[in-house]
């Protein structure tokens, strides 16, 4: 395993940026904890999921974090398991790889431009309460656990899940984005990826699908307007016979 490991220099809630390709983040909320820590982590020792843990690069600005792990070379292929299901993650292809044989996670044989399997690289994050978290990646998934106070999230094709926060801005291409509360802001956006959200007790809701679906429930709590729009998918709002909703679908059923 290649591992390191990323403390925040300031006590108390911070802002945590962290770019990380390919791979998952998994974050947790701790009550009480006084400073904020990032492990990254994959089970290669060698190659290039272990070389881009190694080449990753911190900064710290007062209570603002950011952490940058590398692009791994062309030519890769990252296994990871998500849900009850295996993912392969493909990078930059360079040359044919037909005819490419793996066994055990590595590849063995192939032509020109043979490409090489690595291990997931893993981000775990423990955050003070308070705290904000903006991920970015190209087929990053990320778990929020906990409640955090704002997060942007942007990935071609992962996927996210959260537990609570109060301003959320999220953009994917084919990813899945589920939150199960928001009382404050949410904008969200998905091309084929669903848009799901718990409860809403906030002020404003953007959510925006091209065939995806779209469903949130809200409180009583919430104010303000909420604009739904799909192509294809459909769209349920519930709960909003107290607010301004604009919801349109082109070909999908909406239910309000």
């Amino acid at each position: 395993m290649t591992e390191r490991v990323f403390d925040s220099n300031a006590s108390g809630p911070i802002v945590l940026g962290l770019s990380l390709p390919e791979g998952s983040v998994r974050v947790q909320v701790v009550e009480g904890l006084t400073s904020a820590r990032v492990v990254l982590r994959t089970t290669d020792k060698t190659g290039p999921a272990a070389d881009a843990v190694n080449r990753a690069r911190s900064e710290q600005n007062g209570q603002a974090l950011g952490i940058e792990v590398p692009e791994m070379p062309g030519n890769v292929m990252m296994q990871s398991r998500r849900g009850n299901h295996f993912v392969q993650n493909i990078g930059v292809v360079r040359g044919s790889v037909t005819g490419v044989t793996i066994v055990n996670g590595r590849v063995v044989s192939g032509g020109t431009g043979t490409m090489q399997a690595v291990s997931p690289i893993e981000a775990i994050v423990s955050l003070p309460t308070g705290s904000s978290l903006g991920v970015t990646g190209t087929s990053t998934d990320a778990e929020v656990f906990g409640y955090v106070d704002q997060m942007e999230f942007r990935s071609v094709s992962g996927a996210l899940d959260a537990d609570g926060v109060r301003r959320l801005t999220a953009d994917t291409t084919s990813g899945h984005i589920g939150v199960g509360r928001i009382t404050g802001q949410i904008s969200a956006h998905s091309v084929s990826g669903s848009i799901d959200v718990g409860l809403y007790d906030g002020s404003s809701a953007t959510l925006n699908t091209t065939s995806g679906s779209v469903g949130m429930q809200a409180t009583s709590a919430a104010s303000g307007h909420v604009s739904a729009h799909s192509v294809s998918g459909s769209i349920r709002l519930t709960g909003t016979s107290h607010l301004s909703v604009s919801a349109d679908s082109v070909s999908g059923r909406v239910r309000r």
